[in-house]
């Protein structure tokens, strides 16, 4: 019983951000990257979801985990078949993935499939919206997401479970299995972690109507299998000092479903990609300096490799029309940071150096290789200045230079140099916090921040559609931020956020011809909106959280429609904690319609019901049981790219 009860008020404290919250999971503290205090920022604004609430809500992917963040958007780039998110209306260009701080998203195109990462071996997930620390380095245009592994506290401890997944068609089930394992051994610990899934297809739902070359019922190429391997050694000398190596291996494949929409211009693309893998190699320290202060580091050294395969038709078989090729990606980035903190007085202050080499290596049938390098260059500081036990100001000033080292243009029968490009930005904030009492908090801030184009941005041709630009300039936003929070009694926390963001020298695509555009600096975007959070205790057995999200996203600077994001979101799911054992869960959320092209092609609003049910026969045992999409809506992220329809799914785990 004891334990059971422990479950529920961890899960509590996860939710209202008591003090119970730190027995939900370890995690690595060398992995954070975060503003900090001799006590707690109040209202601090970064959202965090501990591994506890990951499983209890059946969150298995970084994109999962991160819908269920207020001002945070799901989203799936239908081309590519990759999930994505959207915070604020910033999408993951502009808000980079961390892992354990070290930065892991693609040097190309500075995207990352957040789909292909399991949340299975993580101790909780962090996002920061707007005001991030500026000791994350450069592009956190609108903020950045970290990724924390475990950290183990006991000789031996871990987690194994499997899963099904199955949907109302013959062939749409998926099956899943992970495992953790982690030791400490005095002075020394050890994590590791793996993780399986395979998914055939998906099912549609019954209420979907075929088009272009989709039929129903299995959604075609819609296949997947996923494989990620993390390893983590640590050895801590003496308190505060500590150092971790880790390695992590993820191997997937994947296929891309065709194009189900209506709009003519849109061509069906029968893309499978034979492997999709990715490495990543970092050692991370921290060595006290006496007197308060430290120095951390990071070393790393990340690699992206990935195979696509364009065919004729649905046979997947042939490459004989002027639209099929073969391409494959050899990518790599390595890096460094030193990090080092030091109490002044009132003020702890706080310097970051950043180094990054980018090399991207692509190759197309027939014809040679060509090689992309850029390096970037960060520097941050960053003061916390306690104005008394609960007031502070947080000033931060960053520098950031990009150098573009190598870039070839191939016109069909020689290699040739694009023109050099190098940038530099500058990103100062400032942010004040203040606990009124042990109820109320509140903060307000203003971020100026920067985000450098990519290598796709500046030097792609779009499969022969767009003229490359390597002249691009930085994007560049200035956030507005009001937040609150208010506790009623000890059951009940409301968080409240106002914001403003003004965007300019957005990249936007501008026609050239009937067949051609470029990217060019064009946009000015005004963002603009709120969120609202409640998490409340009814009785004894019922927690119920709730979430409304709005946003205005106004393009200041061409008719174009901005896509990806939805006017309002509204997410809520009510617990029962119906026995000492059972756990009983209904949760609903709906979103707005939204734009899926520039030209004005929108995605119906949909309304989606789930249920769930967790019973721990015991203490380390759970069973769940559950049903998302429960009825069975016809619902899509983006035209064309029909979602699953109902589906059931059951995991086990036992956790030691």
């Amino acid at each position: 019983m004891y334990t059971t009860n422990l479950h529920r008020l961890s899960l509590l404290a996860l939710a209202l951000g008591g003090a119970l919250a730190a027995q939900a999971e370890e995690g690595f503290d060398l992995g954070r990257i975060e503003v900090t205090a001799e006590r707690p920022l109040p209202a601090l604004g970064s959202e965090r979801i501990e591994a506890e609430q990951l499983r209890a809500e059946q969150r298995e992917d970084v994109a999962q985990a991160l819908d269920a963040l207020p001002g945070v958007t799901l989203t799936r780039v239908g081309a590519r078949n990759e999930a994505a998110v959207y915070v604020r209306g910033f999408d993951l260009r502009q808000v980079p993935l961390y892992i354990d701080g070290v930065p892991v998203y693609v040097p190309y195109d500075g995207y990352v499939d957040l789909g292909r990462f399991t949340t299975f071996d993580l101790a909780e997930v962090n996002l920061e919206k707007g005001f991030s620390s500026v000791l994350y380095g450069a592009n956190t245009l609108g903020g950045a997401i970290n990724l924390v592994s475990r950290r183990p506290q006991r000789a031996l401890e871990g987690e194994v479970g499997v899963g099904y997944t199955q949907g109302s068609e013959s062939g749409s089930d998926s099956k899943r299995s992970w495992v953790n394992l982690g030791s400490r051994q005095g002075r020394w610990y050890a994590q590791l972690s793996g993780a399986w899934l395979d998914q055939e297809s998906y099912a549609l739902s019954d209420d979907y109507r075929p088009a272009g070359s989709e039929d129903g019922g299995l959604r075609d190429n819609a296949y997947r299998t996923d494989t990620r391997l993390g390893l983590k050694l640590g050895y801590t000398p003496r308190a505060g000092e500590e150092y971790a190596l880790g390695y992590v291996d993820q191997n997937g494949e994947k296929g891309t479903p065709p194009y189900a929409g209506s709009d003519p211009s849109v061509r069906a693309r029968y893309w499978q990609w034979p492997y999709w893998d990715k490495q990543s190699l970092y050692l991370i320290s921290r060595t006290p300096m006496g007197e308060g202060a430290y120095l951390k580091t990071r070393l790393y050294h990340d690699t992206f490799e990935n195979a696509l395969s364009s065919y004729d038709d649905a046979s997947y078989t042939t490459q004989n029309r002027p639209y099929a090729f073969q391409s494959w990606y050899d990518d790599y980035s390595h890096g460094a940071s030193v990090e080092y903190g030091v109490p002044l007085g009132v003020h702890l202050i706080k310097l970051a150096a950043h180094y990054k080499l980018d090399h991207h290596e692509e190759t197309n049938l027939g014809d040679p290789a060509l090689t992309f390098e850029d390096r970037t260059y960060s520097l941050g500081l960053e003061d916390t200045l306690t104005l008394d036990t609960e007031r502070y100001l947080v000033f931060g000033l960053g520098y950031d230079r990009r150098e573009s080292l190598r870039a070839d243009d191939y016109d069909g029968t020689t290699i040739s140099p694009f023109s050099a490009n190098d940038a530099d930005t500058w990103n100062p904030q400032v942010g004040y916090f203040a606990r009124l009492d042990a109820a109320r908090e509140w903060r307000l801030s203003l971020a100026m921040k920067s985000r450098f184009p990519t290598i796709k941005d500046r030097y792609s041709y779009r499969l022969g559609s767009a003229i490359p630009n390597p002249d691009l300039a930085v994007e560049r936003a200035t956030t507005l931020e009001f937040g609150w929070v208010q506790r009623l009694q000890r059951h009940t926390r409301l968080d409240a956020t106002l914001f403003y963001s003004d965007i300019r020298d957005l990249i936007q695509s501008v026609d050239l011809d009937p067949n051609t555009y470029q990217l060019q600096n064009i946009g000015k975007v005004r963002a603009y909106g709120g969120e609202l959070a409640l998490t409340t205790l009814l009785g004894d057995a019922l927690l119920l959280s709730a979430q409304y999200s709005h946003l205005n996203r106004d393009n200041r600077s061409s008719d174009l429609y901005l896509t990806g994001t939805p006017k309002q979101k509204l997410a809520a799911s009510l617990t029962w904690y119906a026995h000492a054992d059972l756990d009983l869960s209904l949760n609903a959320q709906h979103e707005g319609a939204r734009y899926s092209s520039s030209d004005g092609t929108q995605v119906a609003a949909f309304t989606l019901l789930g249920l769930r049910a967790d019973w721990r026969p015991l203490a380390a045992v759970t069973a769940r049981l559950g049903v998302s999409n429960l009825a069975d809506v016809d619902y899509a992220y983006q035209e064309g790219y029909p979602e699953a329809g109902r589906t059931w799914y059951a995991n086990l785990a036992y956790r030691f």
